[in-house]
């Protein structure tokens, strides 16, 4: 299942994720200073904003946050979900925590995790190409 897995994690990442943009970064600064602060609220409320839109770093932020339970119970699948896609959008430094989380949590709950990242992609996609026109690759002449 793993294989299967990151072939379709790799096919989406290669078809695009949603781009970050100008105010992605102005949502992960805000979480930044948020996180210093120690508001945790609005830090997650921030980063989840700028991940949402693919900013690799806030996914990032977002999967440690939830890993150590800063602000919030510690939800590890959230955290699986958040550092996967950070590793495939180049976060290569979130591979030891992924591994770490990969030891310490079930099958079902790593599984679950891994899904949720792969649905995220697909959204990704689906709202990034949805304004193209396939239909006529379908066409016959």
């Amino acid at each position: 299942m793993a294989v299967n897995f990151k072939q379709h994690l790799g096919a989406l990442l290669f078809t695009g994720i949603v781009a970050f943009s100008a105010p992605a970064m102005a949502d992960y600064d805000r979480g930044m200073a948020a996180l210093q602060s120690g508001d945790y609220r609005v830090a997650i409320m921030e980063f989840t904003d700028s991940a949402q839109t693919g900013h690799a770093a806030s996914q990032q932020k977002l999967g440690d946050i939830y890993r150590l339970g800063q602000g919030t119970t510690p939800d590890l699948v959230q955290a699986i979900k958040w550092l996967t896609l950070a590793y495939l959008n180049g976060m290569r430094e979130t591979l030891p925590a992924l591994e770490m989380l990969r030891d310490s949590v079930s099958e079902s709950e790593l599984v679950e995790g891994e899904q949720l990242a792969l649905q995220w992609l697909e959204d990704a996609n689906r709202v990034m190409f949805a304004d193209d026109d396939t239909s006529s690759l379908y066409e016959q002449n």
